[in-house]
């Protein structure tokens, strides 16, 4: 069975069956992994058994505390690092091996959150956003299910919101998602011919407050940058010109074809799941194309969110669209989608390691490209 856990020999495997695959590898990631022990005072033990111990459809624990604890006493870390990109991920054989969400459970959380998005109705500016939101100078874009404005606290010179039609961002279908797509690329190309300064665009989604959302309505945002990119997309574009000047090849294309030999790819469109996520079930579209222009790669878009909502119960994420120059042929289209976890989760997803360390992983992405896959 594949699991990130076993990610060297899958890497060993790649040695000894496909040399070229394996050098392709290596030559951008490095994989390591040690363990870790402990051991528990018998004080500690009924509670150990409560935090881990394995569940089953009822939420019975089917485990004794010395069951729990000899599964938990020592524990793998697998350690994935991108030199090229320096980015780095660890995989805990704890936190990566614990079941998905129950049927039961996942009712229950669908359920509060749809009270909770039902109840933010009241007082919603963006419910009627031509009354209660500022436009652009240029004015509104409007949309089949949305409708741009100005953010009020802008981020940038041109920073501006697309509004959903719908209150709930958890409640859309292809033809929703790929409008309010259509319609931030359209109002990229109106601020490019507005102000031919402002080249390079990037659309963003934070979906709900636990995603860095300021309002619960459907939204999402729309900038454009002047002379530099932004600095994460700036960073790329860095690694992209290096990688080619030194190898004579294209970094992107690298990347998914690892993920690929790895299994973690999808054939249709080239994405993956990455074996270096930010945060959990990190997916990446990469896309020579405008992602506008493209309906394949809108609909794999639409299929990963729809998984990440309706199979696996996610109902916090950021989206991100990172785009070349205007007019730019080389640089692709770098789509990311990541899970922000329970909005009903007081703790933070992101904290210290995930800031200034290496991200701390709590899904497998074997598991994740597996059941998108299925869902697909």
């Amino acid at each position: 069975m594949n699991s990130i856990l076993n990610l060297e020999d899958k890497i060993d495997e790649l040695k000894e069956k496909d040399k070229d695959s394996y050098n392709l590898f290596k030559s951008v990631f490095e994989v390591s992994s040690a363990t870790g022990t402990m051991e528990i005072p018998h004080t500690f033990k009924d509670k150990v058994r409560t935090y881990f111990g394995n569940r089953n459809a009822e939420g019975n624990i089917t485990e004794t505390a010395d069951e729990v604890i000899g599964r938990i006493r020592t524990q793998k870390v697998v350690k994935t690092y991108n030199r090229w990109a320096g980015i780095g991920s660890l995989f805990n054989s704890l936190r990566a091996s614990r079941p998905g969400i129950r049927p039961d459970e996942l009712q229950n959380e669908k359920k509060k959150v749809e009270e909770y998005i039902e109840k933010s109705r009241e007082g919603c500016d963006f419910c009627d956003p031509e009354k209660y939101t500022p436009e652009d100078i240029f004015g509104r874009i409007k949309g089949k299910h949305c409708i741009t404005g100005a953010n009020i606290a802008k981020y940038d010179a041109w920073s501006s919101m697309i509004f959903f039609n719908k209150h709930n961002p958890l409640d859309f279908n292809l033809e929703e998602l790929s409008d309010y797509i259509d319609t931030g690329f359209k109002w990229f190309k109106k601020v490019n011919s507005h102000d031919k300064r402002f080249k390079f665009p990037f659309f963003l989604w934070n979906c709900l407050p636990k995603a860095g959302a300021s309002q619960v309505h459907g939204h999402a945002q729309i900038l454009m940058a002047d002379n530099i990119p932004y600095a994460k997309t700036a960073i790329l574009r860095k690694i992209f010109r290096n990688y080619m000047q030194l190898k004579g090849r294209n970094y992107f294309k690298d990347i998914y074809t690892i993920h690929k030999d790895l299994g973690l790819a999808l054939e249709d469109v080239k994405g993956f799941a990455s074996i270096t996520p930010l945060k959990e079930k990190e997916f990446i579209i990469i896309s020579k194309e405008n992602p506008s222009k493209e309906e394949d790669i809108k609909k794999a878009v639409y299929e990963v969110l729809r998984c990440y909502i309706d199979k696996l119960g996610v109902n916090s994420f950021n989206m991100a669209i990172s785009c070349p120059e205007s007019r730019e042929t080389m640089f692709p289209y770098i789509i990311y989608i990541v899970d922000r976890g329970s909005i009903f989760k007081p703790t933070a997803d992101i904290g210290t390691m995930e800031l200034y360390g290496s991200s701390v992983i709590s899904d497998d992405p074997y598991n994740f490209i597996n059941i998108l896959k299925d869902f697909m």
